[in-house]
């Protein structure tokens, strides 16, 4: 076959073509330092590389997750120390009460601790308040308006505190039993003076509410085993802005995007609050909503984070979000008018409130730390403050009541409420221990995540990253071949018939 002069060209260029194009290729894998550089380059062994890619995305993700947690039980576990050493002084203050001449002071020194503690507990970890629980975008404590009963009573039952309060300075009111007996018969009298002056004895309702003036009224309960008994004395420290004890429930709240536009509010049906815990309320409607009476709906007794059974029978205008005995709670919904209805996904909250002064909640808040693996990483006020928690001490039921034995010269309240702060602060530095445990456990995750994510890293390496000395030699070897293709061509591009002449 004669080999013509197109044809010999033809092989010439598709040669330079090759050469330049390993060449390029080698230039590419030089600047990038990648062996692939795009899907076509190693089909399988970037499938590789992306499946690496993920799992190091998701070590990255577990990584912070336990950087926040951890940052977050740091705080947690410096404010609780920070707390318990305070305990630690005010137990110091009730164990120093010597003379009536001290008292006064030492109770002034209790009341700053009591403050400072209480700051302490309303921490934050950036905007998030740290012993909310899950409610975290709210203070957990106030100043809590106690009342406080003499060492010496014969009435063993509950005493709460009630209303608000309307005055603008600080007071001690002090309630005197003047005959004893059950609720409805006992008689007692008021004092906002310090017992310089006293109201007339009148009788302490069956309901057990007695009003003291200024918008305060405290409530004896009937769960003791003794009676109201003469002579027994209550102190009721109030402050302004401070809060009562009694249980309650806020009015119900409708999500800023609802598109119902009617009024929901607490039904008349709706009893006192009698539960033990702090709940979060919540009605959810659903299916596409509908009228009021109509549309299906679910009910939450966790805030959200579980929910009950669609509900799908008309309702009229209430909707029972609990009917456990003693909490009972109904909700009210009325239309603004006729067209008037609930879309999907309207949610409607309320707060309910144990007796006591905690305003959180009790959830706990967990962070993913590998595949089916979460660690709680809070501390709630409920358990390492209040008497619903480990300890059965309230700190500062505790510290206002450690106060008032001081101020009135109660020896024997001093001694109890030294005892319990005991007992309270054993259980913080139990809470500080747990924290310390914690953030030992993540330490090691972290470590191990550590391990790993260098080991896949190193895998991912070996697939797609270039051997540079053998690549650098490889780029020489090219380079010189495609030089010498460069200078052939030359001398054959050169050639014509007269070079055989």
């Amino acid at each position: 076959m004669r080999i013509t002069e197109n044809m010999r060209y033809g092989s010439l260029i598709a040669g330079l073509g090759r050469a330049q194009g390993n060449y390029s290729s080698l230039m590419e894998q030089m600047a990038s330092q990648k062996k692939i550089n795009r899907p076509s380059d190693d089909p399988v062994g970037t499938t590789r590389v992306l499946d690496f890619r993920g799992v190091r995305d998701t070590i990255a993700q577990y990584g912070r997750n336990i950087e926040n947690a951890d940052a977050w039980l740091q705080l947690s576990e410096t404010k609780l120390e920070n707390i318990s050493d305070l305990i630690g002084k005010a137990r110091e203050a009730g164990i120093n009460d010597q003379s009536s001449q001290t008292r006064q002071v030492l109770a002034q020194n209790v009341g700053s601790l009591l403050e400072e503690i209480l700051a302490l507990a309303n921490s934050k970890f950036g905007e998030r308040y740290l012993f909310a629980g899950s409610r975290t975008d709210r203070a957990p404590f106030e100043r809590i308006i106690l009342p406080v009963a003499h060492s010496a009573n014969g009435f063993d039952g509950s005493v709460f505190s009630g209303g608000t309060y309307t005055g603008a300075a600080e007071k001690t009111y002090t309630v005197r039993i003047a005959s004893g007996g059950a609720l409805g018969a006992a008689t007692c009298e008021v004092s906002d003076d310090g017992g310089a002056t006293w109201s007339a004895a009148a009788t302490v309702p069956a309901s057990g509410i007695v009003s003291l003036g200024d918008g305060l009224t405290v409530r004896f309960g009937d769960d003791g085993t003794t009676n109201l008994t003469a002579g027994d004395l209550f102190y009721v420290n109030a402050y302004a802005g401070g809060r009562t004890t009694d249980a309650r429930v806020e009015a119900p709240q409708a999500a800023s995007n609802n598109a119902f536009a009617g009024t929901v509010a607490l039904d008349a049906s709706s009893g006192p609050y009698g539960g033990d815990r702090n709940r979060t309320y919540a009605v959810q409607f659903v299916n596409g909503g509908g009228a009021v009476g109509e549309a299906d709906y679910r009910v939450s007794t966790d805030g959200g984070r579980t929910w009950g059974a669609v509900q799908t029978a008309s309702w009229g205008s209430t909707i029972t979000v609990d009917d456990t005995p003693g909490r009972e709670l109904v909700l009210s919904f009325a239309a603004s008018g006729p067209s008037d209805g609930f879309a999907e996904n309207d949610l409607f909250t309320v707060n309910a409130y144990a007796p006591g002064v905690y305003s959180g909640n009790g959830e706990d808040l967990s962070v993913a730390t590998g595949r089916g693996s979460r660690m709680v990483y809070n501390v709630t006020g409920e358990e390492a403050f209040t008497d619903r928690g480990r300890g059965g001490v309230d700190l500062f039921a505790v510290l206002e009541s450690l106060k008032t034995a001081l101020e009135q010269g109660d020896r024997e309240g001093v001694i109890a409420q030294v005892d319990r702060l005991t007992a309270a602060q054993n259980t913080i530095r139990q809470y500080v221990a747990e924290s310390g445990a914690r953030r030992s456990s993540l330490d090691i995750t972290r470590a191990n995540y550590q391990v790993l994510d260098d080991k896949v890293a190193g895998l991912m390496s070996a697939t797609e990253d270039v051997d540079l000395e053998r690549l650098i030699v490889e780029f020489k070897m090219k380079e010189t071949a495609l030089q010498a293709s460069y200078a052939m061509s030359v001398q054959i591009g050169k050639m014509s018939i007269l070079n055989y002449l």
